[in-house]
């Protein structure tokens, strides 16, 4: 006879009355995360002053629903309010009345988290999860699995013309912006003219170079018209504004600035691409403008748009350490970073490394000399001088297994696409992808347990 564990949540009242299984995942990382250690790490992300922010364990518990379940900031939101196991999961167990009668948690509130703690906030709850996972012996930090993948970015395929039509109608909203304000701002929108530009490269264009040429010259005209006027409104100035308003037209100021620089490049490099000359560190996006174009040699994606990203995974399965690059690094000249990585991470170097024949080259790294074995095969025709010795093929066999992992975290964690703003929002993309991956994990080995043990 089994014995099981009851959770019984109820209202003060005691008209809701519900029993959880024991056996689910979100019961069982429920009790073995260490809640009180990331709530210390985190409280040097808050203030004392101002309204009272949202505990850190339901911000992070949400966030980790999220990326479990490939969720939106809605969705989890939503689902908090519905479902019983998110609830337990967040802590609210203990007070469900309470939290019933509050104002519903807005989907903002999670964004505001993210900017809060920040890439290095993740760093330290990445920490305390994998030092948990080693203290229970499930992962094993003596051997390093390396690869790389591509993350794009939440953007749509960079044209000259979708970029020349974007920069019109960004700058245009900027300036009515400032209108609004109080300053006498007069620029010319070009938006009902560009509109129709931007028909006739994207509709009528298809099929003739000839048009959409023209459209994308023209597109080019009114945005250098609309660049002319910039300077006087940049130096434009409000009678009799108070020092709040002040700083809101400044700050409206220095987008349309760097709007009109981005805008300046775009340019540029259309009429280099007019003329066939080929130039380097390209705009692809107005609103992401650290996104590079990354060719992997996929048949089916040749050219894919975001961040190149290094993982690091042990022998066990466990992702234990990643690193965003904001250019299209070659795999190489990431191995030496995600080496000293790991041993930054678990106090020492592993004792193994292993990873694909895009990372060799013969000049061994100074991170690699401190590693005993290294299984990486050559390229070209000549193999490698162990690559028949028991251990170089037992560290292949290991990595063959990242690559299904990088597959889940792509179609199950978010990490095909990055929805989160910036190079930190990358940063922060990966991470809790990498959590949500190590979760699952961790909850299929506690069930084993479990049921080993009833």
């Amino acid at each position: 006879m089994s014995v099981q564990t009851v959770y019984q949540l109820s209202f003060n009242s005691g008209w809701l009355k519900t029993n959880l299984d024991p056996s689910h995942e979100l019961v069982l990382l429920a009790e073995k995360i260490d809640w009180q250690t990331l709530t210390d790490k985190l409280a040097s992300f808050y203030s004392l002053r101002g309204r009272r922010a949202k505990a850190p364990r339901l911000m992070i518990a949400l966030h980790l629903i999220k990326h479990i379940y490939n969720l939106s900031d809605e969705q989890v939101v939503k689902g908090l309010s519905e479902n019983i196991y998110y609830r337990f999961f967040c802590g609210l167990d203990n007070d469900l009345q309470a939290w019933s009668a509050k104002r519903p948690l807005d989907s903002s509130t999670m964004t505001n988290f993210r900017k809060r703690i920040g890439a290095a906030g993740m760093r330290l709850v990445e920490n305390v999860v994998n030092g948990q996972l080693l203290k229970e012996k499930r992962i094993n930090p003596k051997t390093q699995i390396v690869d790389t993948t591509a993350m794009e970015k939440h953007i749509a395929f960079p044209t000259d013309g979708n970029l020349l039509h974007r920069a019109i109608g960004k700058l245009s909203k900027l300036v009515e912006r400032l209108k609004r304000r109080g300053l006498s701002v007069h620029v010319r929108s070009f938006r009902r003219l560009a509109r129709k530009q931007i028909l006739k490269i994207n509709k009528f264009g298809r099929g003739s170079k000839q048009r959409r040429e023209e459209g994308t010259k023209s597109l080019v005209g009114y945005l250098k018209q609309m660049l002319k006027a910039m300077p006087t409104v940049l130096n434009a100035k409000k009678k009799e504004a108070t020092t709040h308003e002040n700083a809101r037209i400044e700050a409206t100021k220095e987008e349309i600035k760097n709007t009109a620089d981005l805008a300046t490049r775009v340019i540029n490099q259309t009429e280099q691409r007019l003329k066939g000359i080929h130039i380097k560190n390209k705009v692809f996006s107005l609103h992401e403008p650290d996104t590079t174009v990354i060719a992997k040699g996929k048949r089916s994606k040749k050219y894919e748009f975001g961040s190149k990203v290094s993982l690091s995974q042990d022998p066990n399965g466990y992702i234990l350490g990643h690193q965003e690059y904001h250019y299209n690094a070659a795999d190489v000249n990431t191995l030496e970073p995600a080496v000293n990585d790991w041993a930054k991470t678990f106090g020492e170097y592993p004792d193994e490394v292993a990873g694909d024949r895009g990372y060799h080259t013969s000049n061994i790294p100074e991170a690699l000399t401190k590693v005993k074995r290294i299984s990486i095969p050559t390229r070209g025709r000549k193999k490698h001088p162990d690559h028949d010795q028991r251990y170089f093929k037992r560290l292949q066999r290991y990595r063959n297994h990242i690559e299904p992992a990088i597959g889940h975290l792509k179609n199950d964690h978010r990490l095909n696409r990055s929805r989160y703003k910036g190079k930190q929002g990358d940063t922060l993309n990966v991470g809790w992808a990498v959590l949500a991956w190590n979760s699952k994990k961790w909850s299929r080995a506690l069930r084993q347990e479990l049921k080993s043990t009833a």
